[in-house]
């Protein structure tokens, strides 16, 4: 296949429903569900609601309520261990098991009672009502012990810690204020709060810097929130500099070959309006094709979160979307995204 000519419909989907099936398979396993059981029912559901092919809708809601099913039927055992470290864990589950038609009253209850007991800052690292994303938050330890705020060695092992990057402590909050957003909880946060934050977040790293990498996954979740995670599709002149960054951050993914961010970036360049047949989501979709194992998955067995998150990027890459709508409908996000300076009424729908 010549690089120029964009993959096939049918090429692509053949790799999707490969993907599914590892997807499917990693996620029968009991301790690798328990410990991400959000995020593959999240994808899962995402999949089966916001796909073009009819297939594939069918193939990821068939497992996706299989394994909704069975996250319900733990939830007695789950419920005993939330706290503000585990609960959001959980609230984008219930999310997910919503949105695939699988609503319990019992886990609302439970999760917004747990979720009213906690501050924003205990629940998202920082408050984004009050304060711009930190620099003093560390990283898990070596060991994976978790440490407060401000510290800079392990209480527990004394080792160095590493600051979280300010745009993962970003877009986490973004992410998780959605879902609850969704759910109705009393996060005591709106989402236009964070993305108030953003300007303190711009203009983006480059390559080789330390932010670099996080950067990119934080302008791809801010995608992803303003258009429903996939349900509708973007003005290109929306964000025209996270447009830009992402037309940029291609050719360094690809010389990196890293399935997992390739996925991502070509996932939200679509939805930005970037068509199969530009050069850069032609290079994207390409290298995912080339670089599918013969066991249908993509990334490092080793590392379960990455193998699972590779894989599920991967396919959002490669798959085709059913857009239900055009532009963001959140009225106060939109008012946000004006005095941001980059939203008008002449550039929020297309």
């Amino acid at each position: 296949m010549a690089e120029r000519d964009p993959p096939s419909l049918p090429a692509r989907l053949r790799a999707v429903r490969r993907g599914l099936r590892v997807l499917h398979a990693v996620a029968q396993r009991e301790s690798t569900f328990a410990e991400y059981s959000g995020h593959f029912l999240l994808a899962f559901s995402l999949i089966a609601t916001t796909s073009g092919n009819r297939t594939i809708r069918r193939q990821a809601l068939e497992m996706g309520l299989e394994r909704a099913r069975y996250w319900t039927k733990q939830w007695p055992r789950t419920r005993r261990a939330l706290d503000c470290d585990t609960v959001m864990h959980e609230v984008i589950a219930a999310h997910a098991a919503e949105r695939m038609g699988i609503r319990n009253d019992r886990i609302r209850r439970d999760l917004r009672a747990v979720v009213a007991r906690y501050s924003p800052r205990e629940l998202l690292y920082f408050d984004p009502s009050r304060e711009n994303p930190p620099d003093d938050v560390p990283e898990d330890c070596v060991r994976g012990h978790v440490n407060d705020r401000g510290r800079k060695r392990c209480r527990t092992c004394r080792t160095w810690l590493r600051p979280r990057s300010r745009y993962d402590l970003w877009y986490y909050a973004l992410t998780n204020t959605y879902f609850c957003l969704r759910l109705g909880l009393p996060l005591g946060v709106c989402i236009d709060d964070v993305v108030g934050r953003l300007a303190q977040l711009r203009p983006y790293p480059r390559p080789a810097t330390d932010d670099y990498y996080d950067s990119i996954f934080a302008v791809t979740h801010f995608v992803y929130t303003l258009n429903d995670y996939g349900h509708s599709r973007l003005s290109p002149r929306l964000l025209p500099h996270e447009l830009r960054f992402l037309k940029a951050s291609m050719g360094w993914a690809l010389e990196q070959e890293d399935p997992e961010t390739i996925g991502e970036i070509v996932d939200s360049l679509a939805a930005l309006g970037v068509g199969d047949t530009h050069p850069l989501i032609v290079k994207g979709r390409t290298f995912l094709l080339a670089s599918q194992r013969d066991d249908g998955g993509w990334g490092d067995e080793g590392d379960e979160y990455g193998y699972l998150h590779t894989v599920w990027t991967a396919i959002d890459g490669l798959r085709d979307y059913r857009w239900r709508g055009n532009g963001v409908t959140d009225r106060p996000l939109l008012r946000t995204l004006r005095r941001l300076g980059r939203g008008s009424s002449e550039v929020l729908k297309f």
